[in-house]
């Protein structure tokens, strides 16, 4: 692979310079979507509307009039975000969502930016699951090894840069799915604060969790993508106070606290990559001990159960009668908590927030692998690490879902692994509404990580 040409900024320079133009980068991506369609990374996808977008892109840089840096390079978009080009299915069995010349704020942003949008990438059925094993369209493959799973449920995007079909593609994050195919698949994923990126028209599966999110080839690829992301939008009340893209404060000495408990156990390989990666970490690290984990899980996942079941509630007889077995028996299990349990757990989630934000020692993010394991195998229904025997759904979720339960800002950052030759993430997450502190910690982590060779 061309390394430049596999990155959003290094596509942006090629266009700049002349050495690419839109309609090379599109045939470039459609070409290897064909190559690689045995991933099953993409859903719907359609060569005229991808070609026509090119064309229109390349008639502005021949007048010198691009609409951004951007404009010309296609995206790839998960099926849950509404796209006037392309059905909406949340690859479920149901009735297609008929997008109706709608986009999602996202979406549109981009479009408007002169972005490709290349087409619409596979999925965990309506976001419920984290695996990308249950799908209307199939499982998707992961490109490091076809045998294993991708992580969901944004496991297509995931596919979709890992492989270098695209340079970036859009994301969605309940409880980790835009960080668990990003880390499964040795890339780069980024979850804003919640009610710092727009909903609007991404078809919800937790609406007090959910955040839309980016995932691309390297770090400079989200600061280029997150303006699109941030910012009020009138069409998603949470984001009333949303600022949009700031510069990166970088602080002298980032304080790391690394998180670890009952709970947060981790596979020995993982731990290996984890710990060599923070031994070249240019910040100061301390280890803190976090309890009850098990209690603040079980609250996220009640909060995500009862708000799914009740926004499936709505929909018409006739489209959940095509819900795989899976996500009807989860909606199910959804109708039957109470209103007291939900509220409980609701509670619960302001004193985890409370613990993590004034608790814990002073910290400026926090850190954890992103994932216990490494890539589970197609089919595996268990993994085993710590001690512990836990499904391959709780696994994936293991750890990024304290990010989405207190509305942290999260990073999923490929590290090396010396003990075995599929990909490890670590998980970085920040103060909330600090989007931009993060990704400065981030970005000097890296540059510290590719200096001692501890990152992939």
């Amino acid at each position: 692979m061309n390394d430049v040409l596999d990155s959003l900024t290094g596509q942006a320079a090629a266009l700049a310079e002349g050495s690419e133009t839109p309609i090379s980068l599109a045939e470039r991506a459609l070409d290897r979507a064909e190559r690689k369609a045995d991933l099953n990374a993409f859903v719907a996808l359609d060569s005229p509307i991808v070609l026509d977008q090119a064309r229109a892109a390349a008639e502005r840089r021949l007048r010198n009039a691009p609409r951004s840096l951007i404009d010309g390079i296609p995206i790839a978009v998960k099926d849950n975000f509404l796209t006037r080009d392309y059905p909406t299915t949340a690859c479920s069995g149901a009735l297609p969502w008929e997008a109706g010349g709608q986009d999602a704020t996202i979406v549109s942003r981009l479009r408007d930016a002169g972005a490709i949008i290349f087409g619409k990438t596979n999925m965990h059925e309506w976001a419920y699951g984290a695996t990308n094993s249950t799908s209307s369209f199939g499982p998707t493959r992961n490109p490091h090894d076809p045998s294993r799973i991708t992580g969901g449920s944004s496991g297509g995007s995931g596919a979709a840069v890992a492989s270098g079909i695209v340079a970036a593609a859009l994301g969605s994050d309940t409880g980790g799915s835009v960080r668990i195919p990003a880390a499964a698949c040795g890339i780069y994923g980024f979850k804003p604060s919640y009610g710092r990126a727009s909903r609007h028209g991404v078809l919800a599966l937790s609406w007090s969790l959910d955040a839309p999110g980016p995932l691309t080839r390297n770090l400079p690829d989200i600061q280029l993508l997150l303006p699109y992301f941030f910012g009020k939008d009138p069409k998603d009340v949470t984001t009333a106070n949303s600022k949009e893209l700031g510069p990166m404060p970088r602080k002298v000495e980032p304080r790391l606290l690394r998180l670890y408990g009952k709970g947060l156990e981790c596979t020995s390989e993982v731990e290996k990559a984890i710990s060599g990666a923070l031994a070249t970490s240019p910040c100061s690290l301390e280890n803190c001990e976090i309890t009850s984990v098990s209690s603040y899980f079980a609250a996220w996942e009640t909060i995500l159960h009862c708000e799914a079941s009740s926004y499936h509630a709505s929909q018409p007889a006739n489209k959940r009668s095509g819900y795989s077995p899976v996500t009807q028996a989860h909606l199910e299990a959804g109708e039957q908590i109470t209103a007291v349990e939900y509220l409980h757990a609701q509670s619960i989630r302001a004193h985890f927030m409370t613990v993590l934000l004034k608790e814990l020692p002073a910290w400026d993010a926090l850190v954890l692998p992103t994932l216990p394991v490494v890539a589970p195998r197609q089919g595996e229904d268990w993994q085993l690490f710590g001690g512990r025997k836990v499904t391959t759904q709780d696994s994936m979720t293991w750890f990024c879902w304290l990010g989405n339960l207190a509305g942290l800002p999260c990073v999923t950052l490929p590290v090396a692994n010396p003990g075995g030759d599929m990909p490890v993430g670590m998980m970085l997450m920040g103060r909330p509404g600090r989007d931009e502190e993060l990704l400065a910690i981030a970005c000097r982590v890296q540059e510290q990580l590719k200096e001692y060779g501890s990152v992939e």
